[in-house]
């Protein structure tokens, strides 16, 4: 606001200053909306709970099979094969935690707990992506077992 002669008159502001207000709200609401979903990942496990989560689980053994495919073969970039293994480790380390805790309903808790061990053998492989992300034959040798792990996760998903 300015005052000029008594008066307050607003300031004109420049579009950079009103994108930026723009810019700053964006990220705010982004937060917030993490937030919210991480929130999301507690509570009880259901049946419903346990195929979805299993579904991600199986997902993320699969992108990390067709990532050490595509390291084995040289396809990739060690920057992008070291940043996308460690997004995936992390991802599916946070699923291993979150089920090795939360309190499931009756008669899945095997089930559960199953997927939390599948979820930390998923994520310690693709932590080992991460730490040698030009190491052709160990992404090779990672392949299979990740492929395996997709498929013990798809029948935990059933």
């Amino acid at each position: 606001m300015l005052e000029t002669n008594g008066h307050v008159s607003p300031r004109t502001s420049s579009s950079k200053t009103v994108v930026v207000a723009d810019s700053s709200l964006r990220v705010v609401m982004l937060a917030l909306l993490a937030v919210v979903v991480a929130g999301c990942n507690g509570g009880t496990v259901d049946k419903h709970a346990l195929k979805r989560d299993a579904e991600k689980v199986g997902s993320l053994a699969t992108e990390g099979e067709l990532l050490a495919n595509d390291v084995s073969k040289g396809a990739s970039t060690k920057y992008f094969a070291r940043v996308h293994a460690k997004e995936l480790s992390q991802a599916a380390a946070d699923l291993a935690d979150a089920l090795g805790k939360r309190p499931t309903s009756p008669g899945i808790t095997p089930d559960v707990r199953r997927l939390s061990r599948l979820a930390g053998k998923v994520s310690t492989q693709l932590e080992q992506l991460h730490l040698h992300p030009t190491d052709r034959r160990l992404a090779q040798s990672l392949e299979q077992p990740l492929k395996d792990d997709a498929d013990a996760a798809d029948r935990l998903a059933k």
